[in-house]
């Protein structure tokens, strides 16, 4: 476990006094993982054994996953099991950071306003080691918004792949989907590949890039035979959740542009049933998400809308939802399911939910074109006509036609 969390060190220790046994092995996570959802509370032993350091590198939980292990704790959500920790101290992050000369976001976003590159790579060092999943995220949003609009782009993007937490904070973080002028795309292999040895983020990077040339070129990519050759060695077992959804939507999509994918989509959706079944729900939906996308594409829709299992599964997904704990992936899965019982002529009783309009901006073209398809099938008489003529030039414009191929 990473010790410089006293919040995580405090959960794993009540976790433990709630299960009445130490996990000091994988046997232990699936032990646990068994009994957490005889309380209904579905998280991998892959997750388990990250949080108490059984895998590594070690990764600090998604907040989704933080909330479920806190009420297994008897706390309502993880700020309910952080503000009931009054003997722990405060992270010294949230408070003037400045005054003890620790890493600082008003300084970090005074730094990149000044383009002050020198002292940039001074206070990222400074937040080596934080687990602060809020500090975490908030600093990658800033430096990513301010990448995406810099005039030294391109030595940012340099500077920041050869700091590991710039590694972290904008190519491993903030992960810009957007990718306007296919820039990101650009950085992982010129910029953050030839500095990383680890083949689970070579993986990433191969993935990314053959997802964006699919979806917004329709064309396969120069990294399919570096990712063929790659995954020969690897354990899916051993991947991060993202990692296995970006890895079996890519052997979709080679599929697709192999011409296989005809004779193979059932193989492959059943596949990616098995495996996102022993995941939680955040977990399955990524999973899920990103190759219900791939097989759209390649305008499997019918194939899909008459898998009994997966629409089971779909349902169960939407059924499960936490109110507020929202992410794109679910947006996917809504978009679909809505589609799904429109087309079976199923009677909604259902809210939407819609995603704030300040959140995901790394992938706010697909956020949006996701809104505007779900408005698509409620629209009627002025407005149907206005969302047709415009909706497929948008999609095409942002590289969402696995969209149009599912609304169409």
């Amino acid at each position: 476990m990473n010790l410089t969390n006293p919040y995580l060190i405090s959960l794993c220790s009540q976790i433990e006094q709630q299960l009445n046994f130490k996990i000091n092995h994988i046997s232990d996570s699936k032990k646990c993982c068994v009994i957490l959802e005889e309380n209904k509370i579905k998280i991998s032993s892959h997750t388990i054994s990250r949080l108490f350091g059984l895998i590594k590198p070690y990764r600090s939980p998604y907040k989704s996953t933080l909330n479920l292990l806190s009420q297994f704790v008897n706390y309502s959500n993880w700020e309910d099991f952080c503000i009931s920790q009054t003997n722990i101290p405060f992270d010294p992050n949230y408070f003037l950071t400045e005054a003890t000369d620790g890493f600082s976001l008003s300084i970090l976003q005074l730094i990149l306003i000044n383009e002050d590159f020198d002292s940039l790579k001074i206070i990222l060092e400074k937040s080596k080691g934080s687990t602060d999943t809020t500090t975490l995220f908030t600093a990658a949003e800033i430096i990513g918004n301010y990448v995406r609009s810099s005039n030294k782009q391109n030595e940012l993007l340099d500077i920041l792949s050869k700091i590991g937490v710039g590694q972290l904070y904008f190519y491993e973080c903030f992960v810009d989907e957007n990718n306007l002028n296919n820039y990101f795309s650009n950085a992982l292999i010129r910029y953050y590949l030839p500095q990383i040895t680890d083949d689970y983020k070579k993986l990433y990077v191969y993935c990314f890039d053959i997802s964006q040339k699919a979806n917004k070129q329709l064309k396969p990519s120069n990294s399919i035979p570096l990712f063929e050759e790659l995954i020969v060695s690897l354990d899916k077992n051993k991947c991060h959740f993202h990692e296995l959804s970006r890895w079996l939507e890519c052997l979709i999509l080679i599929d697709g542009f192999n011409g296989n994918l005809q004779n193979t989509w059932e193989e492959h959706l059943n596949r990616v049933l098995n495996k996102s079944k022993i995941y939680c729900h955040n977990e399955s939906c990524w999973i899920i998400s990103r190759s219900l996308k791939a097989l759209l594409l390649f305008d499997l829709k019918n194939e899909i809308l008459i898998h009994k299992e997966f629409n089971d599964y779909i349902d169960l997904l939407m059924i499960n939802q936490k109110k507020d704990n929202h992410y794109m992936s679910l947006y996917v899965i809504q978009l679909y399911w809505i589609y799904k019982s429109k087309y079976f002529k199923n009677k909604i009783i259902y809210t939407p939910f819609r995603i704030s309009y300040a959140l995901f901006e790394n992938d706010s073209n697909e956020k949006i074109a996701i809104e505007l398809a779900t408005a698509s099938i409620f629209a009627t008489g002025d407005n149907k006509k206005i969302m047709k003529k415009n909706l497929k030039s948008f999609c095409n414009k942002v590289g969402a036609v696995w969209l149009l191929k599912l609304i169409d």
